[in-house]
């Protein structure tokens, strides 16, 4: 009787022991997955050819071999195609380095490419920018695609419809992992298709297009930045357009192609280039972020 009194008294000293260590135990999973998450300033990029990026990664040599190694502290999740072009995806945020570029030709998971845009330069210059903060950028292209037709929004099953769906999906999954975000800004850069429309045309749909933005990810006053197009003497139109949208718009700035070259016959950046034009991006956009007045936090 004796030893089955003692063997209870035993259980009971050891359950609250054992509840006190699960309890512990739930604790310290929880203050883990707390030290885990991360706040990030999260960007985004879209366009066509430019923006995908026809910069060679092999060209990254000498004083730009830094930027053929992935850029320290700064994230990228990526899309190309989907519309005219085989669909390319990074499958989730990856360190930002040369190679997530929809290059034709390139197979839909034969990412890195050997091609990039100015996202490179750009992320790390935001970084530099805003120091002790985790830059994320969301990038979505397709190379010969018109904003008068192809990222028109309102177009059903379009580039505007797919890339409003690819940012939703990827900050959702930003906030299934328990991080949160902030929607910093946007840099557009695209023209080249649509060369052929008269500059008030190509300004009124860069005006409408930057208006749906804000307002699909309810951020009012989101920094947007346009980078012009390579002047090859056939886009005065274009470049007239970008430019006056970028004054006309609030909170809105400009990246110049000024004295920029081309790896072709005046259309694609070349590596050099696409470097300084990334540069060109986080200057514009750097100053935008302390005017403009918006939350679209991730902690909601």
């Amino acid at each position: 009787m004796k030893t089955v009194a003692i063997l209870k008294q035993d259980q009971c000293i050891r359950r609250p022991f054992h509840r006190l260590a699960a309890g512990l135990m739930v604790g310290l999973s929880l203050l883990a997955a707390t030290a885990q998450a991360e706040h990030y300033e999260v960007f985004l990029l879209a366009g066509q050819s430019n923006m995908d990026g026809r910069g060679a990664k092999k060209d990254l040599v000498g004083d730009l071999a830094k930027w053929a190694k992935p850029q320290p502290g700064v994230l990228i999740n990526f899309r190309a195609g989907g519309l005219h072009r085989p669909l390319t995806l990074s499958h989730g945020f990856k360190p930002l380095q040369p190679g997530y570029s929809g290059t034709p030709g390139a197979k839909p998971d034969g990412l890195p490419s050997a091609t990039f845009g100015p996202e490179v330069a750009m992320g790390a210059a935001l970084a530099e920018g805003l120091p002790g903060k985790k830059v994320a950028l969301i990038k979505c292209a397709e190379g010969g695609t018109s904003l008068s037709k192809d990222w028109a929004p309102g177009e059903q099953g379009k580039l505007y419809e797919q890339f409003i769906a690819f940012v939703g999906q990827v900050l959702k999954e930003l906030q299934a992992k328990g991080d949160t975000y902030t929607l910093r800004g946007m840099a557009w850069h695209q023209g080249e298709s649509d060369a052929g429309l008269p500059a008030g045309k190509y300004q009124e749909l860069l005006t409408a297009f930057i208006q749906r933005v804000r307002a699909d990810l309810k951020v009012k006053d989101l920094p947007f930045v346009i980078g012009e197009v390579y002047d090859n003497g056939h886009r005065d139109a274009v470049r007239e357009g970008e430019k006056s949208a970028s004054t006309a718009v609030s909170h809105a700035g400009f990246a110049s192609a000024q004295g920029l070259k081309t790896s072709d016959k005046g259309t694609h950046f070349d590596a050099a280039s696409q470097i300084e034009l990334g540069r060109r991006f986080a200057q514009a956009m750097l100053p935008l972020l302390g005017r403009a007045q918006h939350d679209n936090s991730g902690n909601k």
